[in-house]
């Protein structure tokens, strides 16, 4: 009877120790609360994310253990702090590096904590020199093919709006409930996927489409928000994604593009004083960089809180790569068309 009680104990701790490895070495699953990776990702979207591509990266603390953190809050009670770090960031080995369009699950880099968990696409690469013109992103002189289901306002001129109308209907873009409205005289402004938009292309009628950028007036301008850049979320850059080794002369221009990451995330303070610049009580003229930086965006581009708002991902926020849409539900709706479909 002991040995029966005994073999059961060590078949359930076995059972608990491999359900925390797993989550915390191989996969977890993340659910998708907004429409900013539309049409990629939707609301309700429960994906399942791997921790071994890019190699896992070992606890901060206990709090980042799966219910070992419960055990760890009831002990510290009211000095409960979930953002202590106990141990440096350590990362095992992974299949494959950072590319370019992956999209990835990475904790926010300035707000919420450790825990505070976003899903964007990488656009830059640590190094990269990212620009965007009139709402396409371009990397070291070059123009990106978007992906297929990244989203745009086009502002759609076709030879006849009635003809049009039918087009739509019949490509079925109006049964996604996607918004048309006529601004002006012949004008019609569509939120379109890439895909979209080249079916559109394909199927003639029109005269002429172009992306409707943000107009580039001070409500509408992006980090760093301030005349001397200007930059919005469709005309941005250039700007040099950071890397460790990369120096930096220290200038008001590179004040104002690095001095946030360098004193946030760098964890190094940097202050302007009558023109002359300080890491922490000692002059300096440069700055090199202790850490590698990612550059994020959403598929929605209109509508994505990301990288052009509040600025780079470090390397150690890095969760892992989205690999599979497991199914979606919302608001009690279960739609079948987005089980298991690949993340692309």
């Amino acid at each position: 009877m002991k040995q029966k009680w005994l073999k059961t104990t060590y078949i359930f701790t076995g059972i608990f120790i491999f359900a925390i490895l797993f989550r915390l070495f191989f996969i977890e699953i993340y659910s998708i609360p907004s429409g900013s990776m539309e049409d990629t990702l939707l609301p309700g979207d429960k994906v399942l994310v791997n921790k071994l591509v890019y190699g896992p990266k070992l606890p901060a603390s206990p709090y980042d253990i799966p219910w070992i953190n419960l055990v760890w809050f009831l002990q510290a009670g009211a000095s409960a702090n979930p953002d202590s770090v106990y141990w440096n960031y350590r990362r095992l080995p992974g299949f494959s590096t950072v590319k370019r369009g992956d999209v990835m699950v990475f904790s926010h880099p300035l707000w919420g904590g450790r825990n505070n968990f976003f899903i964007k696409r990488c656009m830059a690469l640590t190094g990269d020199t990212l620009a965007i013109e009139g709402g396409k992103a371009k990397i070291n002189g070059q123009f990106l093919r978007e992906p297929a289901l990244s989203k745009k306002v086009y502002e759609i001129w076709p030879d006849s709006t009635r003809q049009f109308s039918r087009l739509a209907d019949s490509l079925g873009l109006q049964s996604f409930g996607h918004h048309v409205r006529s601004r002006e005289r012949g004008l019609i402004e569509m939120l379109l996927t890439e895909n979209q938009k080249n079916q559109l292309l394909e199927s003639g009628g029109i005269d002429s489409i172009k992306i409707k950028t943000s107009p580039p007036d001070s409500s509408r301008w992006v980090y760093p928000k301030t005349r001397n850049f200007a930059w919005t979320i469709d005309d941005y850059g250039p700007l040099v994604i950071p890397f460790q080794g990369m120096a930096i002369k220290l200038n008001y221009r590179n004040f104002l593009l690095y001095g946030r990451t360098i004193n946030r995330l760098e964890k190094v303070k940097l202050e302007e004083r009558d023109g002359l610049y300080y890491l922490g009580e000692e002059p300096a003229t440069r700055y090199v960089f202790r850490q590698n930086y990612y550059f994020m965006l959403g598929d929605n581009r209109t509508n994505s809180n990301d990288s052009r708002y509040w600025g780079f991902v470090l390397e150690e926020n890095i969760v892992g790569k989205a690999g599979l849409v497991l199914f979606n539900y919302r608001y009690g709706e279960f739609k079948w068309e987005r089980v298991v479909k690949r993340v692309k």
